[in-house]
């Protein structure tokens, strides 16, 4: 495709809110972006491969060897050394949580110009895994810039509203890139009508209602896709009246999940935090709705219907205040008929849908913790090993631990995983922590979500994956189906994970191979 006088415009209703990386999701939204890289990643299959790291190697049960791919650059051209490497990693781990959940503090050195040594407070097995998660980007800081290693670097930086990239003349293939600009819009419904009138050649997440109208537009192309996320819904256990279990419980049991999927017209209805096709299912059946189970759980914890049919106690209402964002769409569409369950059942709901220009209201929100119910989009096997997602969001002190959940049983679990190696036993034990946070219900876990992308006819090949990890890679708009390596794939260490995780498009949805 080349680099065309008109750049490729993605449209999103995501972008990064700057370059630093070590500001919440932000590295995640560079890699998606095309601008940062790890140094490992997952690829089209599933499989974990090396990316800025050429190999790793366990040295003890706390201490890491990684190699680094010699060749590497920094867009700026400077020579990627493990000292470098050390440096990011070090900022990372001091200044983000996302950075912590699965190792804990690290101390990181560079023995040699070509090799980073990683020393954990906590143990894994899978250390290509972990450093295959989103957090772990690789950068230089220099001269008050930071300098990353993806096929693209920014050339203008409009915060809010767009960002232009040019290739990274440092990368391989560089001269066949297109130009490119990320758009951001604040609704789902916007970045449809700009794939509408032409003004964008990739509507990245587009609502379900409004697929029909842009399969009639020429030159538009939708391609839908099972993604790795999980819509969920979290329980602020910190405040009343979620903070008695009974009442988490009568919430979880009330919600007809398919009935959400059918709402969404797509997707796959479950209560376990992790995919039907990953080895680390919960392995139980999608439980229906059960009212009358979750009545009577509200009426144990003292809660008596009035004459309106609503709870109350000591004359207040049993009231919840449930929160949406619209940066993804689908829980903006899910909002409603979780209100009418719950109403159903005899509980005020209040619906709150945040500002979709920014992210600061939800952040406010959520540092004030004022919520009782968080409808949440997330990735839970973004590197194919369950650590990072359960560490993060179920840990006593994990950095997005939303509901409050504070369990010391569920924290020694989680313990015991760090140091299972065997991959039988790792999902044993995975399964065990599984079980005891269902248990204690800080989350519903509600669908596997299907996406929608809408393409120009310049991007009509374009073939999603990775959800929205790695929406602008290293093959992104270059003039054939070629994958574009830095590194072999062979000298990672075992954790692969190729059979379930890539496949779990083509086995939930049906669809023919070249989907991916």
């Amino acid at each position: 495709m080349g680099q065309l006088h008109d750049p490729l415009v993605v449209g999103k209703t995501f972008m990064a809110g700057s370059t630093d990386p070590t500001a919440g999701s932000t590295a995640w939204a560079l890699t998606s972006h095309g601008i940062s890289e790890k140094l490992f990643t997952v690829d089209e299959t599933g499989n974990i491969v090396p990316q800025v790291g050429q190999s790793v190697s366990k040295v003890d049960t706390f201490t890491w060897d990684v190699t680094l791919t010699p060749g590497y650059k920094f867009s700026d051209g400077t020579d990627v050394t493990a000292q470098h490497v050390a440096d990011a990693l070090t900022e990372l781990n001091q200044q983000n949580s996302g950075a912590q959940a699965s190792l804990g503090t690290m101390t990181v050195t560079a023995p040699d110009a070509s090799t980073v040594r990683i020393v954990s407070e906590r143990a894994t097995p899978v250390m290509d895994a972990v450093l295959a998660e989103w957090p772990f980007v690789v950068y230089l800081n220099k001269g008050g810039q930071r300098y990353f290693t993806g096929p693209y670097k920014v050339e203008t930086f409009v915060s809010g509203d767009h960002i232009d990239l040019v290739p990274n003349t440092h990368y391989v293939r560089a001269l066949e890139r297109p130009l490119l600009k990320i758009q951001r819009f604040s609704t789902g419904t916007a970045v449809a009508e700009a794939l509408e009138q032409g003004q964008v050649d990739m509507a990245f997440h587009l609502p379900v209602d409004e697929l029909p109208a842009l399969r009639q537009v020429t030159g538009v192309t939708v391609k839908s896709f099972l993604v790795g996320y999980h819509y969920m819904m979290w329980h602020n256990s910190l405040r009343s009246p979620l903070s008695d279990k009974r009442l988490r419980q009568a919430v979880d049991l009330a919600l007809d999940r398919q009935e959400l999927t059918q709402e969404l017209r797509g997707g796959r209805p479950t209560r376990s935090l992790f995919p039907e096709n990953s080895p680390y299912h919960s392995g139980e059946a999608v439980p229906h709705a059960d009212k009358a189970g979750a009545e009577a759980l509200i009426e144990s914890a003292g809660w008596v219907k009035n004459s309106t049919g609503f709870y109350e106690k000591n004359g207040a209402p049993l009231t919840l205040r449930l929160v949406a964002y619209p940066q993804r769409p689908g829980l903006v569409l899910m909002q409603p008929t979780i209100q009418m369950r719950l109403q159903a059942l005899g509980i005020v709901v209040n619906t709150h849908v945040t500002d979709g220009s920014s992210w600061d209201e939800l952040d406010a929100i959520m540092a004030a913790r004022d919520f009782d119910l968080l409808l949440w989009a997330q990735h839970t096997l973004p590197a194919g090993d369950p650590q990072w997602f359960l560490n993060s969001f179920f840990r006593s002190d994990g950095g997005n631990n939303h509901a409050g959940l504070n369990s010391s049983v569920i924290d020694g679990l989680l313990d015991d995983l760090g140091h299972t190696e065997q991959h039988s036993a790792r999902v044993a034990d995975t399964l065990a922590v599984h079980q005891a946070i269902l248990e204690e219900v800080p989350v519903s876990n509600l669908m596997t979500p299907s996406w929608h992308v809408g393409l120009s006819s310049r991007l009509a090949e374009y073939e999603p994956w990775g959800s929205d990890y790695y929406v602008i890679h290293a093959d992104f708009g270059l003039p054939d189906t070629t994958t574009t390596t830095t590194a072999e794939s062979e000298n990672v260490s075992a954790a692969h994970y190729p059979s379930w995780y890539g496949g779990l498009v083509l086995a939930v949805l049906g669809l023919p191979a070249s989907i991916l």
